[in-house]
C-alpha cells in the first residue's frame, strides 16, 4: 500500500521538520502514573521511515522491570514500517547508462563543476531539508499492533486510526488493533506448543455435569 508521506504527517498535526537522519518523539502525555506514552517517527536509515509506539515519553526502550507497570498494549510492539520511494532514482540510472554508454572517441567532455557550484547546490539541498520538504511517497512494507502482524488489506483502516490518535494526542492500539478486524496474520505457535484437539472448539457449560466437580464423601 503506498502512503503520501507528506500529507500523513500534516494530518496527524506533526508540524516539526522530517527528514533522513531525523527521529521524532511526539510525546502523548496522559494524566495518571504509567499511562503516558509517544510515537516515534524515525528516518535515520535513509529508505525506511519506521513509525513506533512506545511506552513513556523519552521514545527509548524501557527497561524491564520499568515496562512492567504500564498496560500491557504498550508493553509489546507497534509500529509501521514505510519504504520511500526516490522517484529520481530511475531517472539518475538512466542517465547514468546514457552517459556510461557513450565511447569516448571525440566525445565532448562534460565541463567539471566548480567548488563554488557544488557548494551553491549542496546549500540549497540543506535548505530544502531545513524547510521540512519530506517525499510525498513511500510504501508500507511492515505493519504490527500490539505484537500483530496486520495484512495489506487492513493497512488503509489501522493507518486512519493512528492519524486520530495523533491529532489527539492520545494513541490506542487497542482500537488500532480493532480497526484490523479480521485482517490479521494467522498466529503459529512455536514449535514446543502442539495442538490437542480443536483449538477453536467453544466450551460449554454444563452445570448438572459440573455440579459435583471437587465433591467427594466424607470429606470436610
Amino acid at each position: 500500500m503506498q502512503v503520501n508521506v507528506k500529507e500523513f504527517l500534516e494530518e496527524s498535526g506533526i508540524t516539526e521538520a522530517f527528514y533522513p537522519g531525523k527521529r521524532l518523539v511526539h510525546m502523548c502525555r496522559q494524566p495518571g502514573d504509567f499511562k503516558s506514552h509517544c510515537v516515534v517517527f524515525d528516518w535515520r536509515n535513509p529508505d525506511k521511515i519506521r513509525i513506533e509506539v512506545k511506552a513513556g515519553l523519552s521514545g527509548k526502550d524501557l527497561t524491564p522491570d520499568k515496562l512492567k507497570y504500564y498496560p500491557v498494549s504498550f508493553q509489546v510492539p507497534t509500529y509501521v514500517d514505510i519504504e520511500v520511494i526516490n522517484d529520481n532514482k530511475d531517472k539518475e540510472e538512466e542517465e547514468g547508462k546514457s552517459s556510461s554508454g557513450k565511447s569516448g572517441g571525440g566525445g565532448k567532455q562534460p565541463a567539471k563543476k566548480k567548488l563554488s557550484d557544488m557548494k551553491l547546490v549542496a546549500s540549497e539541498a540543506f535548505g530544502s531539508v531545513m524547510d521540512g520538504k519530506v517525499p510525498e511517497l513511500g510504501k508500507i512494507i511492515e505493519m504490527v499492533v500490539m505484537g500483530t502482524q496486520i495484512a495489506k488489506d487492513a493497512y488503509a483502516n489501522v493507518m486512519s486510526k493512528l492519524v486520530h490518535g495523533l491529532q489527539h494526542a492520545k494513541i490506542s492500539t487497542t482500537d488500532m488493533l480493532a480497526q484490523a478486524g479480521k485482517f490479521v496474520t494467522k498466529y503459529t505457535p512455536p514449535a514446543f506448543m502442539k495442538p490437542t484437539g480443536d483449538e477453536q472448539a467453544t466450551y460449554k457449560y454444563d452445570r448438572e455435569k459440573n455440579a459435583d466437580i471437587g465433591y467427594r464423601p466424607g470429606m470436610g
